[in-house]
């Protein structure tokens, strides 16, 4: 048999196996009519871009093979496989696009248009047979459907589109069958997203996962679960849902739906009525939106792992709060049941501080560890609050952070915060007290009716509040910084005894710190670092000396409580010295004029800050007069007498927190007198040291430098009374032209402590 012999022999097998496989037939489906190829017995198609367009039938367990084929309608049944890598089907009109039917596909950037339905994922009639269809980067467009899967079948898309093109059209129908749709897939119809009912035949899951997947209503339900059915639905991994009706999710038709959202936000509500049932947790998941219940139907909440949510839950059955999570009110609601281990409800948003909402709780539990809290609010101007009200039994241990507020409180004692009806259960003051205004209060508790407690704001207990602390000790400050800078001149004296008036430059750097008691009206710790320069020359052939110095201090106030305030100060002034080196007498006098740069944060008792800022001037004067009486062998006594005085712009200003402050002018007067006594050591080469120590007494004659707040509440800050100082130093020459010192202060009295005054400088004449 030759070679062409045998070649004809295998040409027309192949035809007559091509015409076995592949027969050309006539379908009625849906009242159409439409001739296709079939694939039948178990045999396999391959179709490329050069096949010409047909509808196909695969059935019995056959395959076919599409790459790169443009094609009309795919029905494929009785456990047969489709396999497609790369395909556009254009469907005949009233046909679906693709329907698989008891069988398998493998779909791979396929392209469905349907004016009908996309793609049909079904199980067989009469037998428990179902589809198994996994998509990838594909498109299913149907006018009324984009996809449907039946009872007992599993559609998974991946990065694919599923799209309902027509008016009223759906984008996802589920009945009974199992949906995972990940990667960047969307789902979208112009009513519905995705519509989940029944099987006809009662079977199946009706379960949906979105994983990094949006589902869409345009202009309905983003999710409709309806007839009767028990449905699950997964939102994970930043997948969203949206309904143009503002519904991400309805439950309607005696139906129940279990939801759960994990690392993604949903924006809109969930509606649940027609004596349905919607069980919704979140973990690690958000939602802005509220759950509308209709009478008859149920809802439960769960949040857990840092959830949010912000809405009503008017009318849920139960409300579960744990682990960081937090629920914020944004009306007045009603739940049955709230249970917290950790969480955090809050009455409103921080940033809308004029709304007040009542909860009411049927039951209330709580973790003992009093792990939860509930933030409320409150216009303490008017008497407005947040209320918490407890029906029925409470127990647990809770929180209260209610907002701080820079307006005063009236009438606090009519405050009650929380009431309940019956249990145990305790509630505190997250810090212990609430800022309001002037004062900061506690809380109390009383017993009402047989067996009720309430919790209200005490005012019995009010101590001034941080805010107020700040203003005072603002207000306060600039009298000791002023004295601070002005010691700096002082310690000059022993450098200018070397050397007489010679024209010379002079520089000072130091750092104090004053504890101020809070028995002078308020108390508080003050730092402060700065640098004073000057230059000084001799007036002609007389004995004074003349100058001007400036410079800048930072000062910082601790108040306490996480309240703070700076003041910047700058100066500059002119001052002279007469000194007799014959007789020991000396005169030494200073005009300086400050201009101050104050702030303040206040850290209030719900967590906040708030700030304020001003600026200001101030005016000082000081006079010194004493005399060295030298005692031999190098020894000095010197006894001295100074007065001080300053005068402190008064100002008002407000903090952001709505308080007003009201600063009279401060003054104050102070005297000083004391003995310095020193040595002169020759250190040879030019170089002479002069070590002393001194002790001094001071009194402050000012006791009255009164501070308003919030127009009615008025304080004094009074900072008189008498002080000791004991001090030490070296002033040493290192040529005749330069010369160094270092000195150290400290003093003590009833209202005011100096632990240390640093200071260190050189001067330079020539």
């Amino acid at each position: 048999m030759n070679k062409n012999h045998v070649s004809l022999q295998k040409n027309a097998a192949a035809g007559l196996f091509k015409m076995l496989v592949v027969l050309p037939a006539f379908f009625f489906t849906g009242g159409h009519s439409f001739a296709a190829v079939i694939v039948d017995n178990g045999n396999t198609l391959n179709i490329d871009a050069s096949t010409p367009q047909s509808d196909y039938l695969v059935r019995n367990a056959s395959v076919l093979n599409i790459a790169g084929a443009t094609t009309q309608s795919l029905s494929v049944t009785s456990g047969s496989t489709l396999n497609i890598n790369g395909a556009t089907v254009n469907a005949d009109s009233g046909l679906v696009g693709v329907r698989i039917t008891g069988s398998t596909g493998d779909l791979t950037r396929a392209i469905v248009t349907s004016d009908f339905m996309g793609l049909a994922v079904n199980r067989s009639i009469g037998s428990t047979l179902g589809s198994t269809v996994t998509a990838t980067d594909s498109q299913f467009k149907g006018g009324e459907i984009g996809a449907q899967v039946t009872g007992l079948s599993t559609l998974t898309l991946i990065n694919s589109q599923v799209t309902g093109t027509g008016a009223d059209s759906t984008g996802l129908n589920i009945l009974g069958g199992d949906v995972r749709a990940s990667a960047n897939t969307v789902i979208s119809g112009d009513k519905t997203g995705v519509t989940m009912g029944r099987d006809p035949s009662g079977l199946g899951n009706n379960s949906l996962r979105l994983d990094n997947a949006s589902v869409e209503g345009r202009t309905g339900d983003a999710i409709l679960v309806d007839k009767g059915i028990n449905a699950t639905l997964e939102v994970l991994n930043q997948s969203s849902l949206t309904g143009g009706n503002g519904n991400v999710l309805t439950v309607q038709g005696a139906s129940t739906a279990g939801m759960s959202v994990s690392d993604s936000t949903l924006q809109g509500n969930v509606n649940v009525s027609g004596n349905s049932t919607a069980n919704l947790t979140f973990d690690q998941g958000n939602m802005k939106g509220d759950v509308l219940v209709e009478n008859g139907s149920t809802a439960n909440v769960t949040l857990q792992n840092n959830s949010q949510l912000t809405g009503r839950l008017d009318k849920v059955n139960g409300v579960t709060v744990n682990s960081g999570s937090s629920w914020t009110l944004t009306g007045a609601d009603t739940v049955g049941t709230l249970a917290m281990n950790g969480g955090t409800v809050r009455f409103g948003a921080q940033d809308v501080p004029d709304t007040f909402y009542q909860l009411n709780v049927g039951t209330l539990a709580g973790s003992p560890d009093g792990s939860s809290t509930f933030e409320m609010k409150g216009n303490f101007a008017t008497g407005q609050h947040d209320f918490l009200n407890v029906t029925g039994v409470a127990s647990g241990q809770f929180g209260l952070l209610v907002a701080a507020s820079g307006l005063d409180a009236l009438n606090p004692q009519q405050l009650t915060l929380v009431h309940t009806a019956a249990g145990d259960a305790q509630f505190a003051l997250r810090g212990g007290h609430v800022d309001l205004g002037t004062w900061s209060y506690k809380l109390d508790r009383r017993e009402v009716g047989e067996s009720g407690t309430e919790w209200f704001l005490d005012p019995t207990t009010k101590t001034i509040s941080p805010g107020a602390k700040s203003v005072l000790a603002l207000l306060n400050a600039p009298v000791t910084l002023l004295y601070a800078e002005a010691a700096t001149l002082r310690s000059r004296m022993g450098e200018l005894r070397f050397n007489g008036g010679d024209t010379g430059l002079w520089m000072r750097t130091y750092g104090n710190k004053y504890n101020i008691n809070a028995a002078s009206g308020v108390g508080y710790q003050q730092t402060q670092q700065g640098l004073s320069l000057g230059a000084d020359t001799h007036l002609g052939d007389s004995l004074w000396v003349a100058g001007i110095m400036g410079g800048h201090s930072h000062t910082n106030l601790d108040v306490a409580q996480g309240t703070s305030g700076t003041v910047d100060s700058y100066y500059l002034g002119p001052y002279v010295t007469w000194m007799d080196k014959q007789s020991g007498y000396y005169f030494d006098a200073l005009l300086k004029f400050n201009r101050f740069q104050n702030d303040t944060k206040v850290g209030m008792s719900d967590g906040t800050r708030a700030k304020g800022s001003y600026d200001n001037s101030g005016i000082s004067a000081s006079a010194e007069f004493g005399r060295q009486i030298t005692l031999g062998n190098g020894y000095y006594i010197e006894p001295y007498g100074k007065l001080s005085t300053a005068v402190i712009q008064g100002r008002n200003f407000d903090l952001d927190n709505g308080m007003e402050a009201d600063g009279d002018r401060s003054r104050s007067v102070l005297g000083e007198a004391g003995t310095t006594v020193g040595r002169n050591f020759n250190m040879g080469n030019g170089m002479v040291a002069q070590p002393y120590v001194r002790v001094a007494v001071q009194h402050e004659f000012i006791n009255n430098n009164r501070v308003t707040v919030n127009a009615d509440n008025q304080f004094n800050n009074d900072l008189s009374g008498t002080r000791g100082v004991l001090g030490a130093g070296i002033a040493v020459a290192l040529t005749k032209d330069l010369q160094v010192y270092a000195g150290y202060d400290h003093s003590h009295g009833k209202y005011i402590e100096k632990p240390y005054d640093l200071n260190v400088g050189a001067r330079w004449t020539w």
